[in-house]
């Protein structure tokens, strides 16, 4: 923090647009504290906290244009990449996929103080084909609101923030040796955690080709899609599958409870999502679930056939 603090004083704005620019990418980059401090420790006046908003919301927009882009071009398969470095992907995809729904547009303004979403909430964007007018103008108005808030913060608890700085700096080094350490054992216990959930459920998949052959079985299994509903419209669904949500866990596990065979799917690596859901139910009462490998993608991939609400596609 010091260290990003000083390259500030050194090199002004040009810094900040970079900070705030990086962020936008997915950078773990404290850019909200970094200008908290800055306004706590530098006497602004009206020009220069003017000058800090442009450049930072600069920064912000043009990130967030990045993002937009990669979604708009390369749609789910760039959340996929995201997946695949997140932390928690499948909490944050279906939390930008929530806000979207709930809000529309001024969902950008949302997510930007949330962090995971305000990395994923561009791409879903991009993903949804939002017109690009509506989707700079609130990522924009997310940019002011975001970097006012840290602004006033900073200049309103000038003096706390002050007496916080001084008190990490009594402790030198062993001070940001202990916020580094602690925030590297959370980071290791978000990932021992996912690792352990995917080491359980590796061995209990079923491949694109099982799953075909127990749907020609009489009673067949049943399937589950794990996937955010607006994935499902967009991308079309297994023939049969019924979505899942947290709103109906407990409802789809006395429904199915007697089944021998379920099966539960979704569009993320590593089917992280599908095995969480697949834990959940397996703590309510389901015995036999069973993550689909590959998903929804191999599926397809495989000549499985997909339908989009009442339209059919041809495959298997």
């Amino acid at each position: 923090m010091d260290a990003l603090i000083e390259l500030v004083e050194v090199y002004g704005l040009w810094m900040i647009f970079i900070i705030t620019l990086l962020q936008s990418l997915g950078l773990p980059l404290p850019a909200f504290a970094i200008l908290m401090v800055t306004a706590a420790f530098t006497p602004l006046a009206p020009t220069d906290i003017v000058a800090l908003m442009i450049t930072g919301a600069a920064g912000s927009l043009a990130g967030d244009l990045i993002l937009y882009s990669a979604g708009k071009r390369y749609g789910t398969r760039i959340l996929g990449r995201l997946c695949k470095i997140s932390i928690s992907p499948d909490s944050c995809v279906s939390g930008s996929s929530d806000l979207f729904e709930r809000f529309g547009p001024p969902a950008l303004a949302i997510a930007k103080f949330i962090p995971g979403l305000s990395t994923i909430a561009p791409v879903v964007a991009g993903v949804y084909r939002m017109r690009l007018s509506l989707f700079g103008l609130f990522s924009l108005i997310a940019a002011i609101l975001y970097l006012g808030a840290a602004v006033s913060l900073g200049a309103l608890f000038r003096h706390e923030i002050s007496s916080i700085i001084s008190a990490l700096s009594d402790y030198g080094k062993i001070g940001g040796l202990i916020i580094a350490v602690a925030f590297g054992l959370y980071l290791l216990a978000k990932w021992v955690k996912r690792k352990r959930l995917i080491r359980q459920f590796n061995i209990d998949r079923v491949t694109v080709s099982d799953l075909y052959e127990l749907i020609q079985e009489q009673s067949g299994p049943v399937i589950l899609d794990a996937r955010p509903a607006d994935q499902r419209t967009r991308n079309g669904f297994i023939p049969g599958s019924i979505l899942i949500g947290d709103n109906n866990l407990n409802e789809i596990a006395e429904r199915f409870q007697r089944n021998h065979e379920v099966i539960i799917y979704c569009s993320c690596p590593n089917e992280i999502t599908a095995a969480r859901y697949a834990e959940k139910l397996r703590k309510v009462g389901l015995k036999r679930i069973r993550p689909l490998l590959g998903g929804i993608d191999e599926w397809a991939k495989s000549g499985g056939r997909v339908m989009f609400d009442h339209i059919q596609q041809t495959g298997r």
